[in-house]
Protein backbone atom coordinates (compact mmCIF):
# COMPACT_ATOMS: atom_id res chain seq x y z
CA UNK A 1 0.00 0.00 0.00
CA UNK A 2 1.33 3.62 -1.10
CA UNK A 3 2.19 5.63 2.05
CA UNK A 4 1.71 8.85 2.03
CA UNK A 5 3.40 10.97 5.36
CA UNK A 6 1.54 14.57 5.51
CA UNK A 7 3.92 16.66 7.97
CA UNK A 8 1.85 19.48 9.44
CA UNK A 9 -1.17 17.12 9.11
CA UNK A 10 -3.29 18.65 12.39
CA UNK A 11 -3.23 21.95 10.85
CA UNK A 12 -6.10 22.88 9.20
CA UNK A 13 -4.92 22.13 5.53
CA UNK A 14 -2.88 19.29 6.90
CA UNK A 15 -5.74 17.28 8.17
CA UNK A 16 -7.79 17.73 5.29
CA UNK A 17 -5.18 15.88 3.32
CA UNK A 18 -4.71 13.02 5.75
CA UNK A 19 -8.13 12.94 5.28
CA UNK A 20 -8.57 12.61 2.04
CA UNK A 21 -5.43 10.62 1.38
CA UNK A 22 -7.21 8.22 3.92
CA UNK A 23 -10.68 7.98 2.11
CA UNK A 24 -8.62 7.30 -1.23
CA UNK A 25 -7.79 4.26 0.60
CA UNK A 26 -4.00 4.80 1.05
CA UNK A 27 -1.41 4.48 3.72
CA UNK A 28 -1.18 7.69 5.77
CA UNK A 29 1.26 8.98 8.37
CA UNK A 30 0.53 12.26 10.07
CA UNK A 31 3.30 13.80 11.91
CA UNK A 32 3.58 17.61 14.03
CA UNK A 33 4.91 18.49 17.33
CA UNK A 34 2.09 17.89 19.22
CA UNK A 35 -0.13 14.78 18.53
CA UNK A 36 -4.34 15.47 18.14
CA UNK A 37 -6.62 14.90 20.26
CA UNK A 38 -9.00 11.40 19.83
CA UNK A 39 -11.59 13.21 18.75
CA UNK A 40 -9.68 14.85 16.09
CA UNK A 41 -7.80 11.49 14.85
CA UNK A 42 -8.94 9.98 11.21
CA UNK A 43 -9.35 6.00 11.99
CA UNK A 44 -6.41 4.23 10.18
CA UNK A 45 -3.86 7.23 10.88
CA UNK A 46 -0.90 6.88 12.25
CA UNK A 47 -0.08 9.72 14.64
CA UNK A 48 3.57 10.93 15.37
CA UNK A 49 5.25 13.70 17.04
CA UNK A 50 8.49 15.22 15.01
CA UNK A 51 9.72 18.51 14.77
CA UNK A 52 11.03 19.47 11.19
CA UNK A 53 12.63 23.06 12.74
CA UNK A 54 14.63 20.61 14.99
CA UNK A 55 14.39 17.59 12.85
CA UNK A 56 14.02 15.39 16.45
CA UNK A 57 11.96 12.63 15.33
CA UNK A 58 12.07 13.08 11.54
CA UNK A 59 13.61 9.66 10.56
CA UNK A 60 11.04 7.53 12.38
CA UNK A 61 8.32 9.70 10.97
CA UNK A 62 9.80 8.87 7.00
CA UNK A 63 10.38 5.74 7.37
CA UNK A 64 9.30 4.02 4.34
CA UNK A 65 7.17 6.93 3.12
CA UNK A 66 6.61 6.43 -0.78
CA UNK A 67 5.23 10.27 -0.80
CA UNK A 68 6.15 13.20 1.70
CA UNK A 69 2.89 16.26 1.64
CA UNK A 70 4.92 19.67 3.53
CA UNK A 71 1.78 21.83 4.86
CA UNK A 72 3.97 22.73 7.57
CA UNK A 73 3.52 26.67 8.54
CA UNK A 74 5.58 29.94 9.53
CA UNK A 75 2.89 31.70 11.21
CA UNK A 76 5.34 33.74 13.90
CA UNK A 77 8.27 36.06 12.91
CA UNK A 78 10.40 33.44 14.49
CA UNK A 79 8.97 29.86 12.38
CA UNK A 80 9.57 32.53 9.06
CA UNK A 81 13.25 32.32 9.36
CA UNK A 82 13.51 28.47 10.19
CA UNK A 83 10.87 28.08 7.89
CA UNK A 84 13.47 27.30 4.59
CA UNK A 85 15.39 25.39 6.83
CA UNK A 86 12.90 22.84 8.18
CA UNK A 87 12.31 22.83 4.65
CA UNK A 88 15.53 21.60 3.67
CA UNK A 89 15.97 18.98 7.54
CA UNK A 90 12.38 17.43 5.75
CA UNK A 91 13.31 17.29 2.33
CA UNK A 92 16.99 15.82 3.64
CA UNK A 93 14.96 13.08 5.54
CA UNK A 94 12.33 12.52 2.62
CA UNK A 95 15.61 11.83 0.54
CA UNK A 96 17.32 9.55 3.12
CA UNK A 97 14.42 7.08 3.54
CA UNK A 98 13.52 6.53 0.18
CA UNK A 99 10.83 8.47 -0.49
CA UNK A 100 10.02 9.11 -4.42
CA UNK A 101 8.56 12.32 -4.31
CA UNK A 102 7.87 15.44 -2.12
CA UNK A 103 5.14 17.63 -2.13
CA UNK A 104 4.57 21.46 -0.46
CA UNK A 105 2.36 23.49 0.38
CA UNK A 106 2.78 27.36 -1.36
CA UNK A 107 0.60 30.94 -1.92
CA UNK A 108 -0.40 32.00 -5.68
CA UNK A 109 2.07 34.65 -6.62
CA UNK A 110 4.35 34.83 -3.53
CA UNK A 111 7.05 35.94 -5.70
CA UNK A 112 5.56 39.19 -6.36
CA UNK A 113 4.87 40.06 -2.79
CA UNK A 114 7.13 41.05 -0.37
CA UNK A 115 5.86 39.91 2.93
CA UNK A 116 7.99 38.41 5.01
CA UNK A 117 5.35 35.34 4.81
CA UNK A 118 5.86 34.84 1.25
CA UNK A 119 9.48 35.35 1.61
CA UNK A 120 9.66 32.46 3.21
CA UNK A 121 7.46 30.34 1.43
CA UNK A 122 9.28 31.43 -1.83
CA UNK A 123 12.43 30.60 -0.38
CA UNK A 124 11.12 27.05 0.80
CA UNK A 125 9.97 26.48 -3.26
CA UNK A 126 13.59 27.06 -4.21
CA UNK A 127 14.26 24.56 -1.90
CA UNK A 128 12.02 22.42 -3.41
CA UNK A 129 13.31 22.59 -7.33
CA UNK A 130 16.40 21.83 -6.16
CA UNK A 131 15.66 18.40 -4.36
CA UNK A 132 17.81 15.99 -5.19
CA UNK A 133 14.70 13.37 -6.05
CA UNK A 134 11.35 14.24 -7.83
CA UNK A 135 9.06 17.46 -6.34
CA UNK A 136 6.43 19.63 -6.63
CA UNK A 137 4.79 22.72 -5.79
CA UNK A 138 1.12 23.73 -5.08
CA UNK A 139 0.41 27.28 -4.85
CA UNK A 140 -3.05 27.91 -3.29
CA UNK A 141 -5.07 31.04 -3.09
CA UNK A 142 -6.60 32.34 -0.10
CA UNK A 143 -8.80 30.20 1.89
CA UNK A 144 -12.46 30.63 2.69
CA UNK A 145 -11.90 30.97 6.43
CA UNK A 146 -9.08 33.91 5.89
CA UNK A 147 -11.81 36.16 4.63
CA UNK A 148 -14.49 35.04 7.45
CA UNK A 149 -11.17 35.69 9.98
CA UNK A 150 -10.89 39.36 8.23
CA UNK A 151 -14.54 40.18 8.38
CA UNK A 152 -15.36 39.06 11.72
CA UNK A 153 -11.75 40.72 13.25
CA UNK A 154 -13.97 44.10 13.27
CA UNK A 155 -16.39 42.78 15.55
CA UNK A 156 -15.13 44.69 18.73
CA UNK A 157 -15.47 47.90 16.82
CA UNK A 158 -18.66 46.93 15.45
CA UNK A 159 -17.86 47.17 11.86
CA UNK A 160 -16.88 44.53 8.97
CA UNK A 161 -13.61 45.32 7.17
CA UNK A 162 -12.94 44.84 3.76
CA UNK A 163 -10.43 45.53 0.95
CA UNK A 164 -10.95 48.75 -1.00
CA UNK A 165 -10.25 47.54 -4.94
CA UNK A 166 -9.78 44.44 -4.45
CA UNK A 167 -10.49 41.11 -5.72
CA UNK A 168 -9.67 37.54 -4.96
CA UNK A 169 -10.52 33.76 -5.45
CA UNK A 170 -10.49 32.05 -2.32
CA UNK A 171 -11.02 27.84 -2.18
CA UNK A 172 -11.67 25.95 0.30
CA UNK A 173 -8.79 23.60 2.13
CA UNK A 174 -10.54 20.72 1.02
CA UNK A 175 -10.13 21.26 -2.76
CA UNK A 176 -6.45 22.13 -2.01
CA UNK A 177 -5.84 18.78 0.16
CA UNK A 178 -7.50 17.21 -2.71
CA UNK A 179 -4.55 18.77 -5.03
CA UNK A 180 -2.11 18.12 -3.13
CA UNK A 181 -2.25 14.57 -2.84
CA UNK A 182 -3.55 14.12 -6.60
CA UNK A 183 0.44 15.35 -6.87
CA UNK A 184 1.37 13.36 -4.29
CA UNK A 185 0.65 10.29 -6.14
CA UNK A 186 2.16 11.74 -9.53
CA UNK A 187 4.57 8.95 -10.82
CA UNK A 188 7.94 10.00 -12.39
CA UNK A 189 10.87 12.37 -12.33
CA UNK A 190 11.72 16.49 -12.43
CA UNK A 191 9.82 19.03 -11.34
CA UNK A 192 6.33 20.21 -11.47
CA UNK A 193 4.56 23.89 -10.31
CA UNK A 194 0.76 24.17 -10.48
CA UNK A 195 -1.09 26.97 -8.77
CA UNK A 196 -5.04 26.08 -7.43
CA UNK A 197 -7.88 28.87 -6.80
CA UNK A 198 -11.47 28.42 -6.14
CA UNK A 199 -14.13 28.52 -8.67
CA UNK A 200 -15.40 32.45 -8.15
CA UNK A 201 -13.45 35.52 -8.86
CA UNK A 202 -15.16 38.51 -6.91
CA UNK A 203 -14.67 41.25 -5.36
CA UNK A 204 -13.67 41.44 -1.24
CA UNK A 205 -16.98 43.77 -0.91
CA UNK A 206 -18.76 41.33 -2.51
CA UNK A 207 -17.80 38.56 0.14
CA UNK A 208 -18.03 40.94 2.65
CA UNK A 209 -21.88 41.37 1.75
CA UNK A 210 -22.13 36.93 1.70
CA UNK A 211 -20.44 36.85 5.21
CA UNK A 212 -22.72 39.63 7.03
CA UNK A 213 -25.98 38.17 5.39
CA UNK A 214 -24.77 34.56 6.55
CA UNK A 215 -23.74 35.63 10.27
CA UNK A 216 -26.80 37.95 10.21
CA UNK A 217 -24.45 41.06 10.95
CA UNK A 218 -26.10 44.27 11.42
CA UNK A 219 -22.29 45.93 11.36
CA UNK A 220 -21.53 48.19 8.23
CA UNK A 221 -18.95 47.06 5.75
CA UNK A 222 -15.89 49.64 5.54
CA UNK A 223 -13.61 49.18 2.74
CA UNK A 224 -10.12 50.08 3.78
CA UNK A 225 -6.82 50.38 2.06
CA UNK A 226 -4.21 47.41 2.26
CA UNK A 227 -0.84 48.86 2.91
CA UNK A 228 2.37 47.40 1.86
CA UNK A 229 1.39 46.05 -1.56
CA UNK A 230 0.75 48.84 -4.30
CA UNK A 231 -1.46 47.95 -6.83
CA UNK A 232 -0.67 44.26 -6.36
CA UNK A 233 -4.30 43.60 -5.35
CA UNK A 234 -6.34 46.90 -6.84
CA UNK A 235 -4.83 45.44 -10.48
CA UNK A 236 -6.22 42.14 -9.87
CA UNK A 237 -2.42 40.48 -10.20
CA UNK A 238 -3.37 38.35 -7.22
CA UNK A 239 -5.67 36.21 -9.89
CA UNK A 240 -5.40 33.68 -11.70
CA UNK A 241 -8.74 32.19 -12.88
CA UNK A 242 -6.72 29.86 -15.43
CA UNK A 243 -6.17 28.08 -12.18
CA UNK A 244 -9.56 27.29 -11.21
CA UNK A 245 -9.53 24.13 -9.55
CA UNK A 246 -11.81 24.51 -6.79
CA UNK A 247 -15.31 23.58 -6.32
CA UNK A 248 -16.83 24.38 -3.40
CA UNK A 249 -17.92 27.85 -3.09
CA UNK A 250 -17.54 30.63 0.28
CA UNK A 251 -21.50 30.69 0.03
CA UNK A 252 -21.29 26.65 -0.11
CA UNK A 253 -19.00 27.20 3.00
CA UNK A 254 -20.53 29.36 5.50
CA UNK A 255 -23.35 27.50 4.90
CA UNK A 256 -21.96 24.66 6.15
CA UNK A 257 -19.96 26.66 8.94
CA UNK A 258 -23.95 27.18 10.05
CA UNK A 259 -24.69 23.61 9.81
CA UNK A 260 -21.65 23.01 11.92
CA UNK A 261 -20.75 20.76 9.11
CA UNK A 262 -17.29 22.54 8.54
CA UNK A 263 -14.06 22.35 10.14
CA UNK A 264 -13.74 25.85 11.90
CA UNK A 265 -10.17 25.66 12.45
Amino acid sequence: MTLIVVAGGTGQVGSAAVRDAAGRGLGVRSFSRRLPSPEDRVDGVEYLVADASTGEGLAAALDGADAVIDVLGARTVRFQTAFPEAGRRLLAAAHGSRARRAVALSIAQCDQVGFSYYRARLAKEQLYDGAPFPTAVVRASQFHSLLARIFASGQPLRLIPSIRHARVQPIDVRDVARALVDEALVEGSGRAHRTVSGPEVRSVREFAEEWKASVGSSAPIVDLPLLGTGTFFSEGRNLAPESAFGTITFGQWLREQRGGTADLS
